[in-house]
């Protein structure tokens, strides 16, 4: 057994697994994270080869797109008026 931090929480994991093996094991996508760990971003190429061992941290970061749609032509124009401005 080992010990991961996912997210911020502690999992234990029957051995040590890929990052890609992690990422199936969770049914995530590999096209629609991007994986931290112990820190370092890694490339999807990455994901493959790279161990996941005992204590190491892993952070799934998503980027999700829509929802605050209404906030960002806001910002979007502002940035515009303060260049004009300028």
């Amino acid at each position: 057994m080992i010990t991961i931090v996912l997210n911020g929480k502690k999992e234990e994991q029957e051995k040590e697994l890929t990052v890609s093996e992690l990422l199936k094991k969770k049914n995530i996508r590999p096209e629609v994270v991007t994986v931290e760990l112990n820190e370092k971003i890694l490339s999807r190429q990455e994901f493959e080869q790279t161990s996941i061992g005992n204590n190491d941290k892993i952070e799934f970061v998503y980027f999700m797109g829509g929802g605050g749609s209404t906030q960002l032509p806001s910002a979007v124009s502002l940035t515009v008026v303060e260049s004009k401005e300028r």
